[in-house]
């Protein structure tokens, strides 16, 4: 009886120790032998876009799982609706080209996470400008795997509603 007594009390500040490191975001991964906080998904898209902005192509690359897909469904009042799918290497290679005389800001205005422990999508609404000016806004939506300790895009969707 006593040693049960022990064994339950063990067991009951073990539980509240691990209870008590216990991180209070959704996207973390807890286990009574350690606490492991992963990187939340959404701050890997404000990395991505952070690489975007500085031209990182190599950079970007390793955010990117191989075969990983972009689509873009293109909105124009002049030409409709149109959808383009870009290889990911045309996408860091078409960044790569931009001149540095061209400025350039994805503007991210709202986001929003959905995520289990090693699949999350990121939506995020943005207004892209262009040399200071308006250029369009819509919507990214990020599908990223957790791989290897880091959240990896495994696919780009985006709307670009242009005036």
């Amino acid at each position: 009886m006593r040693s049960s007594l022990l064994l339950i009390g063990f067991i009951v500040i073990a539980f509240a120790k691990a209870y008590a490191q216990q991180p209070t975001v959704t996207d973390s991964i807890t286990s009574i032998e350690t606490v492991v906080e992963k990187q939340k998904p959404a701050e890997a898209v404000k990395d991505f876009f952070a690489l975007f902005h500085k031209k990182d192509t190599i950079s970007l690359k390793k955010m990117i799982i191989n075969n990983a897909t972009l689509h873009s469904l293109i909105i124009s009042e002049s030409k409709g609706r149109k959808v383009i799918e870009t290889p990911m290497d045309d996408f860091l290679k078409s960044i790569a080209q931009i001149p540095d005389s061209v400025s350039f800001e994805e503007r991210l205005i709202q986001i929003k996470t959905t995520n289990s422990i090693d699949v999350a999508t990121v939506s995020a609404s943005y207004e892209f400008y262009l040399n200071d000016g308006f250029s369009h806004n819509g919507t990214n939506v990020f599908t990223l795997l957790y791989i290897d300790d880091k959240w990896l895009i495994a696919a780009i969707v985006d709307t670009r509603q242009y005036p």
